[in-house]
């Protein structure tokens, strides 16, 4: 776009000198170029005045705004007499370069092909100036605003908490009050106003008692009758939309009561200049009343402990569900006393001391909500290994909600007692409405959540789903990013943002933005991530059929059916990124250059993962290693539970698993015990007794091998003397089993009906002895047995 832009100036240039000075002035006079002109000069004129009226600027950006896109979409679309002459030009070959020539004919036809094409592209290149112009004013006009609205934010007003003011604000208050009351005093006087009043309070008060009807009795049973339903259904589909209808209704019996009342409100004749918009902002104010009741149930559910995304009791539930309540009433005065300051024209002062205890409520509310978060973070702490953790706002969002809301009732009080009104209410109004745009956010999110366990999962809950790994999986991810991209806007929009703020990022990211040769738009983002999308799931769903159809039905094994479906996989994903790619229209050729400096750098800082990666590949490959084999590795004996593109991950005999780098298990020595089957030998060490009968040993052992049904016939098994120890004769029965892996339990069978048939057969199995021999012992004994004497003598002389 930029390099058209600078193209401009020569191609009209030759542009004149083709088609002449008075088909561009012709051009220049035709709609919708004069439009643009006239609008672009009212712009410049505008910004020129320093007070210019906000309204007439947002007037002039939205006109400015339209004609940008008429600009930009004549800029992009080219005629065929300009594609026709443009594929001429580059049928002649690339022009020659600076010091070079060509042949007259083709330098003559290059000349005419080159200004009939400037002639042809004069609208284009109108259009691209026309579009940069009017986006460069809309950029200027949204500075001026933005400078306008941030000095009406930080418009000063006297201080409410000097008494001097107390009085005056007082005084204009009375005034109103008079002021209202000589409106209606003069409506009763007049007979068709008189007449009108008294025929409406019967519609007033049948359309009130309607509502509190409502409220009271029919809002209770509906609830109540839709609870009571949904208790005798199993499904849990049928159970969850029951429970969506019953959330439903009480949003809906609440909005039409307040619908009922505001319609009884307007059936009153109450010809009142000075309450007019006060009376017409009754509407916003109910609705805030009754959205902030409904979300607070939404998050506290007072009543339904197991349904609260929030750890609390039920005592500081139904706390957290009356100050919602309380904070819808605080917007409603909000909106009330703006209301008001615009039916009469208050004093500076005065609009302040009226603020005051309206912000000084708001930020208490504010306070004891902070408080209750607080605690409900607390608790989450203690109970972080619940199993329906994954059901509760975490700690540290909750944390964080904390700070910015006391952050928020501190500097409201504190700019209000300054005087500072509107800034004020900047501080804490968007933060009110936030946090039920945060409470909103969460509900869906979770709800989503846990909708998507309930139907596709065995439990009740997300930590008990059968798969372990599903909730941290992609899933809520998916949803958190979906969720924010959906709200951002409001959220936006509640912090200041314009709606053409919100429209001119729409802008952007559908027009994209050109990075090199690569052209980024919304469109193109979406074209990718979708294409790439459909062939990551394309690939899952293939391999899902070659795992349970297909393979199970061929004569491979388990390892060889896991290497292809891992290899289809890598396949898979390597041509959905590809297809991807080509289908959202990006150039990626100047990457060769970035991608060979990253292959130098990979070689050096990342060669260990490398490594681990194409050993991998290797293994799926050439499979010296399958799962379910039992391998010996670095020290480590176990069973391949899996083989990843990074490490293999081994199951030993004591279940705990060992990942090992791939590289070790391509550069390393490895033990299989299972390479080309499962047939192992085993054998068996037996020590009988000196002077057992060996005939008796053989036949035994023989015998107790020939009858184990995992021990095969051929190779026979057979028994080896193999030694006379010291205290035992030494044999082994060797023989080869049909199962290596379970070596242990057939060790254990042979040894019991070895030991037990020998045992009927007489023949015992030694174990180790020893005869010790003390030098010296008979001296010691004949020398203690004369001390013993000797004492016993003494002993009776001196008796």
């Amino acid at each position: 776009m930029w390099f058209l832009l600078c193209l401009v100036p020569v191609l009209l240039d030759v542009g004149l000198a083709g088609a002449g000075e008075t088909e561009l002035k012709a051009l220049h006079q035709k709609e919708p170029y004069v439009s643009w002109d006239q609008t672009a000069s009212q712009a410049r004129d505008m910004l020129k005045t320093p007070s210019a009226d906000t309204a007439k600027l947002e007037q002039i950006r939205a006109t400015l705004a339209e004609q940008r896109a008429e600009a930009y979409q004549i800029s992009q679309d080219k005629s065929v007499d300009v594609r026709w002459l443009e594929a001429q030009i580059k049928s002649l070959g690339p022009a020659p370069k600076e010091g070079e020539s060509e042949p007259e004919v083709i330098a003559s036809r290059r000349s005419e092909l080159e200004n009939e094409l400037a002639t042809a592209s004069a609208p284009l290149f109108l259009a691209v100036a026309a579009y940069e112009r009017a986006n460069l004013m809309v950029g200027e006009v949204d500075k001026v605003i933005r400078r306008q609205l941030t000095d009406k934010l930080l418009d000063k007003s006297p201080t409410p908490l000097w008494p001097g003011h107390w009085g005056d604000a007082l005084s204009e208050l009375v005034q109103y009050a008079r002021q209202v009351k000589a409106e209606f005093q003069a409506a009763r006087q007049d007979a068709d106003k008189a007449r009108a009043m008294t025929g409406s309070i019967l519609p007033f008060v049948g359309l009130t008692a309607v509502a509190v009807l409502t409220m009271i009795l029919a809002q209770p049973w509906g609830i109540n009758q839709l609870d009571q339903y949904s208790r005798t259904l199993r499904r849990k589909s049928h159970i969850l939309i029951c429970n969506l209808f019953s959330t439903l209704l009480r949003l809906v019996f609440p909005l039409l009561s307040a619908l009922l009342l505001l319609t009884a409100i307007g059936q009153l004749k109450l010809p009142l200049p000075s309450a007019q918009l006060t009376i017409q902002s009754l509407a916003g104010a109910a609705l805030y009343i009754v959205i902030s009741h409904w979300l607070g149930f939404l998050i506290f559910r007072p009543q339904t402990p197991e349904q609260r995304i929030i750890h609390l009791d039920d005592a500081s539930a139904t706390e957290g569900i009356h100050i919602c309540q309380w904070l819808g009433v605080f917007i409603g005065l909000i909106i009330l006393l703006t209301a008001w300051k615009g039916d009469y024209s208050f004093s500076a002062a005065s609009s302040a001391f009226f603020t005051l205890p309206v912000i000084l409520f708001g930020s208490w509310l504010m306070w004891r909500l902070a408080q209750l978060l607080r605690k409900a973070a607390n608790r989450a702490d203690e109970t972080e290994a619940d199993s329906e953790q994954t059901s509760h706002v975490s700690r540290g969002v909750l944390n964080a909600l904390v700070w910015l809301m006391k952050a928020s009732s501190v500097l409201s009080v504190v700019f209000v007692c300054l005087g500072y009104d509107s800034l004020a209410r900047q501080a804490i109004i968007p933060m009110v409405m936030s946090i039920a745009l945060l409470a909103f956010a969460m509900v869906i999110y979770y709800g989503l959540l846990n909708f998507i366990f309930r139907i596709f999962g065995s439990s009740d809950s997300p930590a008990d789903a059968p798969d372990a790994g599903v909730s941290e999986s992609l899933l809520p991810i998916v949803l958190i990013v979906i969720i924010c991209l959906l709200f951002a806007p409001g959220l936006a929009l509640i912090w200041g943002a314009r709606l053409t703020d919100i429209a001119e990022v729409w802008r952007l990211l559908s027009d994209g933005i050109e990075l090199g040769d690569v052209h980024l738009s919304l469109d193109v983002i979406i074209t990718f991530v979708l294409v790439l999308l459909a062939g990551v799931l394309l690939t899952r769903w293939i391999q899902y059929v070659l795992r349970n159809s297909v393979l199970p039905k061929t004569k491979t094994d388990p390892g060889a059916r896991t290497a292809i479906v891992t290899g289809l996989g890598y396949v898979g994903y390597t041509l959905a990124i590809i297809i991807a790619v080509s289908a959202a229209g990006l150039n990626l050729s100047n990457l060769a250059v970035v991608a060979g400096a990253l292959s130098v750098g990979i070689g050096f800082g990342l060669q260990t993962i490398v490594s681990n990666f194409v050993s991998g590949i290797i293994l799926l490959i050439e499979r010296p290693i399958k799962e379910g084999d039992w391998i010996e590795v670095s020290g480590h004996s176990g069973f391949v539970r899996k083989i990843a593109v990074r490490s293999t991950r081994i199951e030993t005999f004591d279940l705990q698993d060992v990942v090992v780098p791939n590289s070790d298990l391509i550069a390393g020595i490895v033990k299989n015990m299972t390479l080309r089957s499962n047939h192992g030998r085993l054998v068996v060490s037996i020590g009988v007794a000196y002077g057992s009968d060996l005939s008796i040993v053989k036949q035994v052992l023989m015998d107790a091998a020939t009858k184990h049904t995992m021990i095969l016939s051929y190779p026979a098994p057979s028994v080896v003397f193999t030694d006379m120890a010291d205290s035992a004769l030494l044999f082994e029965l060797r023989c080869f089993v049909r199962d290596i892996k379970e070596f242990k339990v057939i060790k254990s069978d042979l040894l019991f009906d070895i030991y037990q048939t020998l045992t009927e057969q007489g023949v015992s199995i030694p174990f180790p002895q020893r005869d010790v021999h003390i030098k010296g012992l008979e001296a010691m004994v004949k020398a203690w047995g004369e001390g013993k004497g000797k004492s016993r003598d003494e002993g009776l002389q001196e008796d």
